[in-house]
């Protein structure tokens, strides 16, 4: 099942050739409407109203709820929850942490996710533990790992609850930008210690008329390589500068590929939001970075 948000297309090649803007090179042997939701998605930034049929309701956040944390865990941990927020002022909260940019389409989204690193339970299970037997300590809360493994937890179900919400006709767009300000997030969702928010999602139902098609991505050459990482194809993106502002030239948003790679990994990038302190969020947490 497609949704508004999908750019018009017929076959399997023409999903392909939106997503790199070029000839796939290929011909999938199999083809299907999970994998046509998947490589048509696109990220939404214009909502339809709920006076206009753009309401989501409580049974569709629950059934996307389902798919996410269906999501495979590290280890049975389940690190992870998540807060829906459909109040008014906490979205617009949210928003002034995004950014002026982000601001208009996570206020007026129906419904914001907010994925948390959370080992809430895994404490309370060790202190109860300790009851019994005072050695036991939560010695994972020391090392990167432990983090790492709520990021991926989180990446793995945020990306179930797209293909689900845009399997029901919705349309979705990821929140980095919550790490702006991690603690102000916090602040906003009243998560107590050791819970730390690290991702969102908007969904909602797509406004049509938002001019947005399926952004081109590196060509499959640079990113899949087979037995051996080929360091020699993974920088090859001589192209795909060309093909990227191609398509932000459709909507008069001149850009290049790596020109916005550049501006957003050096120091000014960072620090113009919060995300420097994230290591800082994470400490007070109680989590160890050994």
């Amino acid at each position: 099942m497609t949704d508004a948000s999908s750019t018009p297309t017929t076959t399997p090649a023409d999903h392909l050739r939106a997503r790199w803007g070029s000839e796939p090179g290929f011909t999938p042997e199999e083809w299907n409407p999970t994998l046509e939701t998947m490589v048509s998605h696109r990220s939404v930034r214009r909502w339809l109203p709920a006076d206009h049929g753009g309401e989501v309701t409580e049974n569709q956040i629950r059934t996307i709820a389902a798919a996410a944390q269906s999501a495979s865990t590290s280890s049975n941990k389940q690190v992870v929850s998540v807060v829906a927020v459909r109040d008014a002022q906490k979205k617009r909260a949210l928003g002034e942490v995004g950014g002026p940019q982000q601001a208009p389409h996570i206020s007026t989204a129906p419904v914001v996710l907010v994925w948390l690193i959370d080992t809430s339970r895994i404490r309370a299970a060790v202190q109860s533990a300790q009851v019994q037997k005072p050695q036991v300590e939560y010695t994972g809360a020391e090392y990167l790992d432990e983090i790492l493994v709520g990021a991926c937890d989180i990446g793995i179900n945020a990306q179930n609850a797209v293909t689900a919400a845009r399997s029901m006709g919705l349309g979705t767009c990821y929140l980095g930008s919550l790490r702006n300000d991690a603690e102000r997030v916090g602040e906003i969702l009243g998560t107590p210690a050791h819970v730390v928010p690290f991702l969102g999602l908007e969904i909602g139902h797509p406004d049509p008329q938002e001019p947005a098609g399926i952004k081109p991505r590196i060509p499959q050459s640079a990113y899949l390589h087979w037995d051996t990482y080929d360091a020699a194809v993974a920088t090859d993106v001589r192209n795909y500068d060309q093909i990227l502002a191609d398509y932000f030239a459709q909507y008069g948003k001149p850009s290049s590929w790596t020109r916005g790679l550049v501006s957003r990994v050096g120091p000014k990038a960072v620090k113009v939001a919060k995300r420097h302190l994230l290591r800082r969020v994470f400490e007070k947490a109680g989590f160890g970075l050994r």
